[in-house]
C-alpha cells in the first residue's frame, strides 16, 4: 500500500465515524462541540453582548486597591441567616445555604428547594483579618477586607 491510499482510508474511516450515529468517534465529536458552547457561554464578560443580545453579569466581582479588596457574590434567596463568613488561618471561608419546604394542598406535591453555596479563597498577607466586614443587602453579599500598610526595607548586602 502507498503512503497516499493509507492516509486517504484514515480519512474516510475519520468521516465514517462522524456520519454513523453508533460510533463513539461521534458521540465524542459531539460531547467537544456541546463543552465548547457551554464554556462560550460561561465566557461572555460582564458589558459584553451575549447571543440573545442581553446584558450579562458576572455572579461575582473583586476589586483591589492600595487600601482595601472589596468583593461582591450573588446569592439570591438567601438571607442573612442562611449566609456565614469566617476566615480560617488565611483563608476566607464563605458559605450559604438555603432550604426550603412548602406542603402542598390535599394530597399535592410537595415544594422543596435547596440552594448551596462554598467559596474559599486565599487572603494575602497585608490584609487586616480582624478588621474584616460584610454586608448582605437584596441577595448580594458585600465583603470589605482592609490591607495594613507593608513597609519595605532594602538592605545592601556586602559581597564577600
Amino acid at each position: 500500500m502507498s503512503t497516499k491510499t493509507t492516509k486517504a482510508q484514515l480519512l474516510r474511516r475519520g468521516l465514517e465515524g462522524l456520519l454513523d450515529p453508533l460510533s463513539p468517534l461521534r458521540s465524542m465529536r459531539q460531547m467537544l462541540d456541546t463543552m465548547d458552547r457551554i464554556f462560550e457561554d460561561a465566557m461572555i464578560l460582564p458589558g459584553s453582548r451575549s447571543r440573545t443580545g442581553g446584558q450579562v453579569r458576572a455572579p461575582w466581582d473583586i476589586k483591589d486597591d492600595e487600601q482595601e479588596i472589596k468583593m461582591r457574590f450573588d446569592m439570591p434567596g438567601l438571607t442573612k441567616e442562611d449566609v456565614k463568613v469566617s476566615v480560617e488561618d488565611d483563608i476566607l471561608v464563605i458559605k450559604g445555604e438555603h432550604k426550603k419546604e412548602e406542603e402542598g394542598e390535599d394530597d399535592s406535591w410537595t415544594n422543596r428547594s435547596y440552594s448551596s453555596y462554598d467559596t474559599r479563597l486565599q487572603l494575602p498577607d497585608n490584609s487586616e483579618k480582624d478588621k474584616i466586614k460584610a454586608e448582605l443587602k437584596n441577595g448580594v453579599l458585600f465583603i470589605s477586607i482592609p490591607k495594613s500598610k507593608v513597609e519595605r526595607k532594602v538592605m545592601d548586602v556586602q559581597i564577600q
